[in-house]
């Protein structure tokens, strides 16, 4: 029994197990083969119904290839002659108008045709779908003079039609397409801007707002309206139809812009007054209308009309009524009627009971108040748009006018207390666009003071900005905003860059208010000694900025400083170089702490400028050399943050120079065996890394520099894949000769499309491994041998243009003396706040939490989060979710921000970092509690 067992045994180990070779795995395309051929074949449809699905799904298939669309219209007009259905017929009349827009569409063979079965056609749906085909075919054919008359004279003929939908794609289609004068076979001679001023008069609205919307396209066009248009629109103001309404506000305001000092009659007889004054007046009084568009409309209209007369515009900000702009009479006039009047006889004036003249009841409208008061209904309108375009028309206007920016100054401060947040950052904004012109009083300084109590970080930043700008009237003023500001900083301890930022400029704008309140900031007194004041309180740093940028124009205020003062002075100086200014101190106080800061740029060009002789020194010679330049490139950036990207671009890449050559150093000491130890692949690891950081990281390279960088990355290819053909396994060797033939490829394109020459290195791998197969190792490991004797140190250029993405986290601050509690599994949310720069696209910035068990977590923030400050600038306000199970102590937990790294042709394979981060991350101490249970 045993023996068959061992027999049993040996027999199923030496059975032989041969697999079936897996099929290939088929690729799924996923964008649509482009159709060379189209055909409806709608005739093989048994209803409507069955064409009508038909064109359905033709009309989602667009847009089609041009040089089929010359059939696919002619099937079909064809069968839009035999369809008896009309929604059949306008699907039809729909897609002719789509294919038109179409390129390589013959439109001039389909237009006949088109107005052939206008004549036919018995349904005005589908009338009016052939006119809006006809219109989109004759944009097309904008050149053909005689199309376009023809098209039209159509047009014109059409308008005696009885829909509203006829006549109203008409007035669209001479709007769009017609000129000035046309002259008909017939020789009768009509004026198109003629024809659209009668139909504002017709009994239908939606006609009536054709009419003026063909007016407007016509001005679009470049075509110049006649100056009776501007009556035609006073009248179609009180038209009941919104839309009516509404396209007269804005002819109103072309024609305003056009002639804006051609008289019109106003509102008394015999008076005229300039166009721009009443057509401003008249949009003024559109802000009482009862839509919400044509309030909205009205108010953002306004502000571009900087011609008007200052006494309108001085009207828009008064609360009294007016009687329909009728003309005051002042207390001269007055006097003079009462004198020419006659004799008193029974305590009347003489005369006075004639007969007075009968007036009309609908001339009267109390409701008509011209631009009395305008922005202020504007500002105080309860929808949220219109508040919005009056706050920005009357900023525009204030801005033109000093005058009217005093008047004005007290409705824009008023809009600080608006619920709405952007109303709030827009009134900011505002008033800080007109702060040239105005001084601040102190009740208007207690209103805007309150929004640095504002929870919203933005408008709190908004603030410090907008004060950093304006102009105070006196001490009192200022000292109240240091206050406030200092209150601020007690709150909002984050607030602190832009504090001090706000203090700066305070202390710059102000240097003789600020001399008055020297002695009271620094708590100066003339006999006794104060305590010398902690360094380290961010409010007392806030005092010394205001004074020291004050004193830099009002040197009368030096000898006030203590002798404290003036060593924290230097401390600053050092410390805050951006926000202390130069101060001219007396003898051995006065201190220079610049140094060689001027010199610094010759001083980087001359450092790099030693690179040039590498091709000459040894090795060791050339390790040394390098180490040194990395080493004061890397002092450098710490210096001058003017200069520290350029520097930090140059020291990252000649780090990966001299990791190269020590690596090269070291092959050569064994004899050129490459061996797949940490000593060999962390240096290669190291400067891949570094060279994905300059291509990710750094704006401003230049062709040049980027094929330098390419190179230095082809030489870490190269040397890694030497390693791997010598000490990898078949599989490994076939999949990076694979990944490396095609970044060769890859960068010979580069090559070529830069028009730059390539290094000894690179042209000895490109000639023979261009357009190698990569199952060739032989061959491969042959080429790349050899070519590793032409490694060699190179230098970089300096490009004052390089500029290296930065971010500044202002919230949360790294804080490891109280924890976030939180129930463990549940989440809870960090308050993150932080500003970007250089960074084109902010959809690569994502924000990395890591836990103190080595998880990490991505989070993409939400699109409306981010805040575009500059094309290169960017603001993210959000909340950070975290959640994890239950430790036993606090921990931090790691907050940053990484990026995205950029695609590298070539490389998508290869081993590097998905994401690079930005900054130090932030460390906040976390603490998870066991979830209590009911």
């Amino acid at each position: 029994m045993a023996a068959l067992l061992k027999k049993r045994a040996l027999a199923e180990y030496s059975q032989v197990i041969q697999e079936e070779p897996k099929q290939a795995k088929k690729l799924r395309l996923v964008q649509k083969p482009a159709t060379t051929e189209v055909n409806l074949n709608l005739s093989a449809a048994v209803s409507s119904y069955d064409v009508l699905n038909i064109l359905l799904r033709f009309g989602n298939s667009l847009p089609i290839p041009g040089d089929v669309t010359t059939p696919v219209l002619a099937q079909l007009l064809d069968h839009f002659t035999h369809e008896k259905e009309t929604i059949v017929r306008c699907k039809i009349a729909d897609l002719i108008g789509e294919m038109t827009k179409l390129p390589g569409c013959e439109v001039a063979e389909f237009i006949n045709g088109l107005m052939s079965l206008i004549n036919t056609e018995k349904s005005h749906k589908v009338q009016s779908g052939l006119i809006a085909a006809l219109t989109t075919a004759g944009k097309s054919l904008a050149n053909n003079a005689a199309v376009i008359q023809e098209l039209v004279e159509k047009a014109v003929q059409m308008l005696k039609n009885s829909s509203h939908f006829v006549r109203s794609k008409c007035l669209i289609l001479i709007g769009q397409l017609g000129s000035s004068d046309y002259k008909t076979e017939l020789g009768m001679v009509f004026n198109v801007q003629d024809i659209l001023g009668d139909f504002t008069q017709d009994q239908d609205p939606r006609v009536r707002s054709s009419s003026l919307q063909a007016m407007l396209s016509l001005h679009q066009r470049g075509i110049q309206l006649d100056q009776k248009v501007y009556q035609q629109a006073c009248n179609s103001l009180v038209d009941d139809h919104e839309a009516g309404r509404m396209a007269a506000v804005k002819l109103l305001w072309v024609l305003s812009h056009l002639y804006p000092e051609v008289p019109v009659s106003g509102p008394e007889a015999g008076e005229e007054i300039r166009m721009v004054d009443d057509g401003f007046a008249k949009i003024c009084n559109m802000m009482n209308d009862i839509s919400v568009k044509v309030r909205t409309e009205a108010a953002s209209l306004l502000g571009s009309l900087h011609l008007v007369s200052s006494r309108f515009l001085e009207q828009t900000l008064d609360k009294k009524l007016m009687s329909n702009m009728r003309r005051k009479k002042s207390a001269s006039d007055r006097a003079r009627d009462h004198f020419q009047s006659g004799e008193w006889s029974t305590g009347q004036k003489w005369a006075d009971d004639k007969p007075k003249e009968e007036l009309d009841a609908e001339s009267i409208s109390l409701m008509n108040i011209g631009a009395c008061g305008a922005f202020i209904h504007g500002l105080e309108d309860e929808f949220l748009e219109v508040r919005n375009a009056a706050l920005d028309s009357l900023c525009e206007l204030a801005a033109q006018s000093a005058q009217f920016s005093t008047l004005s100054q007290d409705s824009i401060i008023d809009m600080f207390n608006d619920e709405i947040e952007s109303i709030r950052l827009n009134a900011i904004n505002s008033l800080r666009k007109i702060s040239h012109n105005i001084v601040l009083r102190e009740d208007q300084l207690d209103i805007i003071l309150g929004v640095l109590q504002d929870y919203s970080p933005i408008v709190r930043e908004t603030a410090h900005a907008m004060l950093g700008d304006i102009k105070l009237a006196t001490k009192e003023c200022l000292n109240s905003c240091v206050m406030a500001l200092l209150d601020n900083l007690q709150r909002y301890p984050q607030d602190k860059a832009n504090v001090w930022r706000c203090a700066q400029n305070l202390g710059s704008n102000h240097p003789h208010l600020t001399l008055t309140l020297v002695p009271d900031l620094l708590c100066i007194h003339p006999y006794f000694n104060t305590p010398v004041p902690d360094m380290d309180d961010p409010a007392y740093i806030t005092v010394l900025i205001l004074v020291f940028n004050g004193a830099v124009k009002c040197p009368t205020m030096l000898p006030l400083f203590q002798e404290h003062t003036l060593r924290h002075y230097t401390y600053l100086r050092g410390s805050l170089p951006e926000h202390v200014p130069v101060l001219k101190l007396y003898q051995h106080e006065e201190i220079n702490v610049d140094g060689c800061k001027d010199n610094l740029s010759s001083l980087l060009t001359q450092c790099v400028s030693q690179l040039d002789s590498l091709d000459r020194l040894d090795s060791q010679s050339t390790q040394q050399l390098l180490e040194a330049t990395v080493r004061d490139l890397d002092q450098m950036k710490k210096l001058d943050k003017s200069m520290s990207h350029v520097a930090e671009c140059t020291s990252m890449f000649l780090h990966t120079q001299l990791l190269i050559t020590k690596l090269m150093s070291e092959i050569k000491r064994t004899s050129g065996k490459i061996t797949l130890s940490a000593n060999v692949i962390a240096p290669l690891d190291k400067v891949l890394k570094l060279t994905t950081t300059l291509q990710t990281l750094f704006l401003g390279i230049g062709n040049k520099e980027l094929v330098l960088i390419r190179q230095t990355e082809l030489q870490a290819l190269t040397l890694q894949l030497q390693s791997v053909i010598t000490h990898g396994s078949l599989a490994e060797q076939l999949r990076t000769a694979e990944t490396y033939i095609n970044y060769l490829q890859h960068l010979q394109k580069f090559l070529e499309s830069c028009n730059v020459m390539p290094d000894e290195f690179t042209s000895h791998l490109i000639a023979p491994l261009g357009n190698l197969e990569p199952s060739k190792l032989n061959i491969i490991r042959h080429v790349t041998q050899t070519s590793l004797e032409l490694i060699s140190p190179t230098s970089f250029p300096i490009n004052k243009q390089v500029r290296k993405a930065t971010v500044t986290i202002h919230e949360p601050v790294t804080c490891l003396d109280s924890s976030i509690k939180f129930s463990a599994g549940l989440t809870a949310g960090i308050p993150f706040d932080a500003t970007i720069e250089n960074v084109e696209n902010s959809r690569d910035v994502l924000i990395q939490v890591k836990y103190p068990d080595q998880q990490q977590q991505l989070i993409i923030p939400c699109l409306s989060h981010w805040r575009k400050l500059s094309p290169l600038r960017h603001r993210l306000t959000t909340q950070v979710i975290l959640s994890h199970a239950l430790w036993s102590e606090s921990c931090p937990v790691e907050i940053s921000l990484v990026m995205k790294v950029a695609a590298i042709p070539g490389r998508k394979t290869q081993k590097r970092p998905e994401h690079i981060e930005l900054c130090k991350p932030v460390e906040i101490l976390v603490l998870t509690k066991p979830s209590k249970r009911a």
